[in-house]
């Protein structure tokens, strides 16, 4: 096993692997919420840090974020994937349960729910909107189309649970929060108008202010997609090449996987009317 370089290597205590994308900053958000110390180490996506040997050993998928925690008696415990560093750290790190909810009760249940909402729809379908509308290097109009249809059709499904509740899970502040958080500051850059949800948009002004969240959003750099700095009109060159070192890094990364989908008989059907 490739041992990380000796800059990159976890130290004690509770070490988040992340970089200035969106998922890593949940992580950061909870650790200043908890008040836990944490060592952060910065992966580097172009020079190929994330799929090194070394950080493909901590997380095989090679995607940040990932925690390695070096407990006082020198165990480790690695977890990767946002929602489970979350789950973990709100097991290690809130025995008192004021950001989570007790496991196996119905509130945590909950809690789990939502949480999963925001790792296996509410996110990836924004973060597809944001690819199909920010970076593709030639116009995909039915995938722009589709993707914002579906990030639209989540966030009125998030705005109907903050219509009768205060916080995303319940009547508290949880990691579901903080997982559902980072789209929502990010849903211009996604495509979607934030505006046309005043419940998302209430609860999103209310968490913004908490300075766990500020903080958070501060590590490693300030969080670059928030709403107001993707119309910030000194920074259109930022993003101009933003979106063009990410189109061609996107489109190179995806090069080495391509290939065409298995055929079935039923193919191309769909593209007939009827």
């Amino acid at each position: 096993m490739a041992t990380a370089p000796p800059e990159k290597a976890p130290k004690p205590g509770l070490n988040i692997y992340g970089t200035a994308a969106v998922n890593p900053y949940k992580l950061t958000i909870a650790a200043e919420e908890l008040g836990i110390p944490f060592n952060y180490i910065s992966l580097d996506m172009v020079k190929g840090e994330l799929q090194s040997e070394w950080y493909r050993a901590i997380n095989p998928n090679g995607k940040a974020p990932a925690i390695v925690h070096v407990r006082d008696d020198g165990t480790t415990q690695t977890v990767f994937e946002s929602a489970a560093c979350l789950l973990y750290m709100a097991s290690e790190f809130d025995k008192e349960h004021k950001f989570s909810y007790p496991v196996g009760t119905p509130e945590y249940w909950t809690q789990l729910s939502w949480l999963t909402w925001q790792v296996a729809s509410h996110g990836p379908m924004m973060g597809q909107a944001t690819h199909f509308n920010r970076y593709t290097y030639e116009p995909v109009p039915y995938g722009s189309w589709r993707y914002t249809a579906e990030g639209r059709r989540l966030n009125s499904v998030l705005d109907k649970q903050l219509s009768t509740h205060p916080y995303v899970a319940g009547d508290r502040l949880t990691i579901a929060d903080m997982a559902v958080f980072l789209y929502t500051t990010s849903a211009t850059w996604c495509g979607v108008d934030i505006n046309e949800y005043p419940h998302v948009k209430t609860w999103h002004d209310k968490v913004a202010q908490r300075p766990g969240f500020q903080k958070g959003l501060q590590i490693p750099t300030p969080y670059p997609f928030g709403n107001g700095a993707v119309e910030d009109p000194t920074k259109l060159e930022w993003f101009l090449h933003i979106r063009q070192a990410g189109a061609q890094f996107i489109k190179a990364s995806t090069e080495s996987w391509k290939g065409d989908p298995v055929p079935l008989a039923s193919d191309f059907a769909n593209y007939e009317k009827k």
